[in-house]
């Protein structure tokens, strides 16, 4: 399960594209989440930067997890003609390379879902994640669940009404919408 935030950044005529990317390690029997990694797919560079909770280098679960997308990331961008937009990009549609980022590492079982956000967070205002230390996290926790209420209290009080989701809308049946697990 993933879904994506992305991030341009215009500097000194340069674009700058990064996209965001919250992954779930599904179990062996896909019942139970394992564990949660942000993937950052950086364009210009053509590589994913991955930042991980628990483990400070690759490890086999999530390194064949984070392949699927090096693998898959180059054909969607030639099927979508991306080079032709994208001059600076040129038509070379390889592999993207996988590179594991020093992180803080989490001292509870079930944190990786929090760090995963404040990673992206930091990342997204140009902080490094090293500046978060692993016992903030119970704060950080409050804060979420703060912004959360905050959030539904002005959806509550303005009459905002969240539309329903119709899944499968942009496609001629449901089905489509879906991910094989293995490309």
């Amino acid at each position: 399960m993933c879904g994506e935030t992305a991030i341009d950044v215009e500097l000194h005529g340069l674009r700058l594209t990064k996209s965001f990317f919250p992954c779930r390690l599904p179990s062996e029997d896909d019942e139970v989440v394992t564990h949660f990694l942000l993937g950052v797919l950086d364009l210009n560079q053509k590589k994913i930067d991955v930042y991980d909770s628990i483990y400070s280098e690759s490890y086999e679960a999530g390194m064949n997890y984070m392949q699927m997308y090096a693998r898959m990331i180059p054909h969607l961008l030639k099927f979508s003609q991306f080079d032709k937009n994208h001059k600076s990009f040129g038509n070379v549609f390889n592999k993207f390379d996988i590179q594991w980022q020093r992180s803080p590492h989490q001292t509870g079982s079930t944190d990786c879902g929090a760090f995963l956000i404040k990673f992206a967070e930091l990342l997204m205002i140009g902080k490094d994640v090293q500046q978060f230390q692993p016992e903030d996290i119970k704060d950080f926790r409050k804060e979420l669940a703060a912004n959360l209420w905050a959030h539904g209290e002005w959806k509550r009080n303005s009459g905002y009404d969240t539309p329903p989701e119709n899944v499968g809308d942009d496609y001629e049946s449901e089905n489509e919408t879906f991910c094989p697990k293995e490309l």
